[in-house]
């Protein structure tokens, strides 16, 4: 279960997420975290969550954040905010940045990347473009449905039907 303190470090720029205060230790109200990307990080694909809002205030650096189809670049000091189920993404804006980052509700988010970080550390990463990877994260996505639904058709469809398998044949705990 985490909790504040706990920081995950992800292989191949995947980046660091800090766990400044926990869905536990808020009563479910939110998860707030502090990330830290590199330039190059690999962003999540377009997704939306049905209950929470999502927001985020950079602390460093710059990166850019699309909400419903629409970009904006956030600098040091700015802030954005994601309704609940609205199509939402971020991409890196060619330098690190360190994001404050709250779910809320809390809604698990932080077990959500707890279950990435022990895949990505564990003999069966592989990297992140190698195909047990996508199938191991349709698997993390289809655990945690009720937070997070992929906006593109294809990729929800492939969450839907791998996810279950996935989570039968690559147990994480």
């Amino acid at each position: 279960m985490p909790k504040a303190g706990d920081r995950y470090v992800m292989p191949d720029g995947l980046g660091e997420y800090l766990v400044v205060r926990s869905n536990e230790e808020t009563n479910g109200e939110f998860v707030e975290m502090e990330w830290t990307f590199p330039a190059d990080a690999f962003a999540p694909p377009p997704h939306r969550h049905p209950t929470q809002v999502e927001s985020y205030e950079v602390l460093e650096g710059a990166f850019e954040v699309m909400v419903d189809g629409e970009w904006q670049r956030l600098e040091a000091g700015q802030s954005a905010s994601v309704p609940p189920d609205t199509n939402h993404t971020f991409r890196l804006a060619g330098e690190q940045v360190r994001v404050r980052n709250f779910h809320r509700a809390g809604g698990r988010f932080d077990e959500f990347i707890e279950r990435q970080h022990r895949f990505v550390t564990s003999e069966r990463y592989r990297g992140i473009k190698h195909p047990s990877t996508g199938f191991f994260m349709a698997g993390a996505w289809h655990e945690h449905r009720d937070l997070l639904v992929p906006t593109n058709p294809a990729l929800r469809a492939a969450v839907a039907v791998l996810g279950p398998i996935a989570n039968r044949r690559q147990p994480v705990g």
